[in-house]
């Protein structure tokens, strides 16, 4: 791409005159309007050369999962422009894909970024100006909702503006299929083709030709019975309500979506003593009083933590504090821990095993049939929740990293007539129930908290009780590392190098097994046989360690980085993080 001639393009085009938003009920006409910031900001730039190739001298790619970058002017940012051009080409696949794609239409929902609102409003009209309908939340809601609204209204499908996690001056744009899920690597292909093909994006859309209706709140209404219809069925005869009454926890949207409904579905369920952290709950996409709003990040619980020791020095010490990104579609745990005289965080691997555990000793209170019950986890998650499932006599199923491929499960799993336990991902998203394809944070929230009130009832702590698994099933240890790859190398070529060279050892483990997912092969390094991968393909590769774990490696989709995920087993925990040590050391050198 000539990133000078592109610039010239959009200062000449934007000149000419950008679309605003109409917002009718009938959506049967476009303003158009002198986009003045935009027209100062390529003006700023216009002497900065390397501020516009920076700019203009790459596209914002759209993948698996959608697009996500900083907010500014350029093809390389999150900008009106870019999610124009991302939303004709979605709307080129709903029409050559879904039948019927007009008149069950698109559901719309967004979080409290900058820009959150004008990117919302841009996808409606484009997609009004293909005849296809739209419904548009009016204000923040969870990403999760968005899935189960798409499933409710039978759209052919759903679009959210989010950077998740991300810091403040990033945005985002992720979009799913009819069933609620995040569309699939063939989907996304067919829509980036599609958006790479669209020749004018700068200029407004046509005339708007469908409706651009607000969501019903009997949307709202319904996610929240089932919501509380299903943890009642889950936690009701292992946490009395009286049990949950004085429980107590503190939560913590981080400035965004969850405040819409998690406090809700708390105190309906009987939570009566949680509290919020009063200036983390007003939504505020500057995320103003938490450096990095990730629930992975324990720098995310310190305002909730010194909360937690004001409210103990009146004797009502919180046991939990519960945390969500801002698009609420991940939850961490700070759980205190007696022992230590200190609030712990845990890993999202170590919430999965706790909720794993408090999801097989449910079923097994309903006496429902394990052999049917399934839990789905992706390949780079806790092999522990593996052993608890095998223990219980429950089928497990490993996907590619990613929710989405959690969410392609479920249907499968439903189509075969099972009973879909559990799924969850290392990165602290969970979900239980069918009735959304995503992972749920309000869901999750919602039974950790009953979780860690069933071990009240016993006289345990979280941190306790995952004391006695890690006794029974062994001490797991898990940690995910960026390693930076030379740019004159490429994570791709660093991965190939790999794959050409698999190790006999790594920290004196033999390698048993190895998991090329992009040939889609396993070899067994000690007899040489090789065995089908029954995945997608994807550039990832995992080595299987005799009497010790697992090293998996895939490069980063935005950076030129390798992921490591070391994941290891021992018989305590000092000896895990020996391990953990040592693996991670050899593996920084492969």
């Amino acid at each position: 791409m000539d990133y000078m001639t592109e610039f010239e393009r959009w200062r000449s085009a934007i000149a000419t005159g950008a679309g605003t938003v109409a917002r009718t009920g009938t959506a049967d006409r476009t303003e158009v309007a002198l986009d003045e910031a935009t027209r100062q900001e390529l003006d700023r730039i216009s002497c900065d050369a390397q501020e516009i190739k920076e700019r203009f001298g790459q596209e914002l790619a759209f993948g698996t999962g959608g697009m996500r970058g900083k907010l500014g002017i350029g093809t390389s940012r999150m900008n009106r422009y870019t999610v124009r051009r991302a939303t004709h080409g979605y709307a080129a696949y709903l029409l050559d894909r879904v039948p019927a794609a007009r008149e069950k239409g698109v559901v719309i929902a967004r979080d409290p970024r900058r820009g959150s609102r004008e990117f919302a409003d841009e996808a409606a009209r484009v997609l009004a100006s293909h005849g296809i309908r739209v419904w548009l939340f009016d204000d923040i809601r969870p990403t999760p909702v968005l899935s189960y609204a798409v499933r409710e209204l039978h759209a052919a499908g759903g679009i959210v503006i989010t950077a998740s996690h991300n810091p403040p001056e990033y945005n985002g744009y992720k979009v799913y299929d009819l069933h609620g899920v995040q569309l699939l690597p063939d989907a996304a292909g067919e829509v980036a083709e599609r958006a790479s093909a669209v020749a004018d994006y700068l200029s407004p859309p046509g005339g708007l030709q469908a409706k651009i209706d607000s969501v019903d709140s009997s949307v709202d209404e319904s996610y929240v019975r089932r919501v509380l219809d299903l943890v009642e069925g889950i936690a009701g005869s292992l946490v009395p309500r009286a049990a949950r009454a004085s429980f107590g926890l503190i939560y913590t949207p981080l400035h965004g979506t969850g405040n819409v409904f998690v406090p809700r579905v708390l105190h309906d369920l009987g939570f009566a003593a949680a509290q919020a952290v009063r200036e983390q709950s007003v939504p505020d996409g500057a995320f103003p009083t938490v450096e990095y709003p990730n629930p992975e990040d324990p720098g995310a619980f310190e305002r909730a933590i010194t909360q937690a020791r004001e409210a103990a020095k009146s004797g009502a010490q919180p046991e939990i504090i519960l945390a969500t990104d801002p698009d609420c579609d991940r939850v961490g745990i700070a759980a205190w821990d007696g022992n230590a005289g200190r609030y712990r965080v845990l890993t999202g691997n170590q919430t999965g095993v706790l909720l794993a555990d408090f999801l097989i000793e449910s079923a097994r209170e309903s006496r429902r049939d394990p052999a049917g019950c399934t839990i789905v986890k992706t390949i780079v998650s806790t092999e522990m929740v593996a052993a608890m499932a095998a223990a219980a006599g429950v089928r497990m199923v490993d996907t590619l990293t990613g929710f989405k491929y959690i969410g392609e499960q479920i249907g499968e799993i439903e189509r075969a007539g099972g009973d879909f336990l559990f799924g969850f991902e290392e990165s602290c998203g969970y979900l239980a129930g069918t009735f959304v394809r995503d992972k749920d944070a309000v869901i999750a929230s919602a039974l950790i908290a009953c979780a860690a009130a069933r071990q009240r009832l016993r006289g345990r702590s979280l941190p306790e009780r995952l004391g006695e698994l890690f006794d029974e099933y062994g001490h797991y240890c898990e940690r995910l590392i960026s390693v930076p790859i030379a740019a004159s190398v490429g994570a791709g070529e660093a991965m190939d190098s790999l794959r050409r060279g698999i190790p006999d050892r790594v920290a004196g483990y033999p390698v048993v097994e190895a998991h090329d997912y992009l040939t889609g092969w396993t070899t067994r390094c000690v007899t040489g046989g090789r065995a089908p991968i029954d995945l997608r393909r994807e550039n990832c590769i995992q080595l299987a360690l005799a009497e010790c774990g697992k090293v998996t490696l895939r490069p980063s989709g935005t950076e030129p980085k390798l992921k490591l995920y070391i994941a290891v087993r021992a018989a305590c925990a000092d000896e895990a993080v020996a391990r953990a040590d040592a693996v991670e050391s050899a593996t920084r050198r492969l």
